[in-house]
């Protein structure tokens, strides 16, 4: 039995620049300094993501062959309750569900290890961006509060309560897209106990995607995934009796405790708090 699982999905290795950003992923589980893990990969259609993530985790991999049909091919409504499901069944205690165009920080899983006790759920948040200057120069910087949140982690007690499992199956996402880590995150503010920013101690570096590595693009993808995916986050919102201001990551974000270094957590974004803030009341 592992204590944590990990999961994720892959877009399929095709030689192309997001071979290298998965593989970095991979190869960020492999460094962790808590070992005692599983990587739960939901497989589609893909190929050769087997292959390739045995070769670097080995038997740490478990893979879940859930080729939905129609609307539904790539749901993470549905690859978020696989790792659920197969958490529950091999009684780990953490769920760490993330993308895997991210490098987590050798201590990520130990700290959430340490951190995430009996019905509790946490983010690492804002991501640090890997971004590019204009002579193509490599350089880190934090991302931005309203930016997405890509690894969140949750005890699995939440998910034995049976009105919780099934929100769900009563509220799935189109394919990949974007919108529903807020649905993710909503269940973590109305059921949690306990929710945790560990941004402080281990961050969650985004790494180059087929946006070029350019921070600030939103691609067709991604516009698509928002204009079929928010009026479910909506509608699931309205059903758990949750504010539709939480459908906006920053109040999202704000409902954690920064677990270590508060006062530097604070230096780096209350002006964009203040920002957000005052903006709302001019509304």
């Amino acid at each position: 039995m592992a204590y944590i699982v990990v999961n994720t999905t892959f877009r399929d290795f095709e030689g192309k620049k997001n071979d290298k950003m998965q593989i970095n992923f991979l190869n960020s589980l492999k460094r962790q300094t808590f070992q005692d893990f599983v990587l739960v990969v939901s497989i589609f259609y893909e190929k050769r993501v087997e292959k390739i993530a045995k070769n670097i985790l080995g038997n740490k991999c478990v893979f879940i062959y859930d080729a939905c049909e129609g609307n539904y091919k790539f749901s993470l409504t549905k690859t978020f309750k696989n790792g659920i499901d197969y958490g529950l069944r091999s009684d780990a205690k953490i769920l760490l569900d993330c993308s895997a165009d991210v490098i987590l920080q050798k201590n990520f899983l130990e700290v959430i290890a340490h951190r995430c006790k009996k019905y509790s759920a946490g983010i690492s948040h804002p991501n640090v961006f890997v971004d590019y200057t204009e002579d193509g120069t490599r350089r880190y910087i934090y991302g931005k509060l309203f930016q997405g949140i890509d690894a969140r982690f949750f005890s699995l007690d939440i998910f034995q309560r049976e009105e919780i499992y099934k929100l769900l199956d009563m509220f799935p996402s189109y394919d990949y897209a974007s919108g529903i880590e807020m649905m993710m995150c909503g269940i973590a503010i109305k059921y949690a106990k306990h929710r945790y920013n560990i941004f402080e101690e281990s961050k969650v570096i985004k790494t180059e995607n087929d946006r070029g590595g350019r921070v600030k693009v939103i691609n067709s993808f991604m516009r698509e995934g928002y204009r079929r995916n928010m009026p479910i986050v909506y509608r699931f919102m309205r059903y758990i009796g949750l504010d539709r201001k939480y459908s906006n990551i920053i109040e999202l974000n704000s409902k954690y405790k920064v677990t270590h270094g508060r006062l530097s957590y604070l230096s780096k974004f209350m002006p964009q708090y203040v920002k957000y803030f005052q903006e709302k009341r001019s509304y």
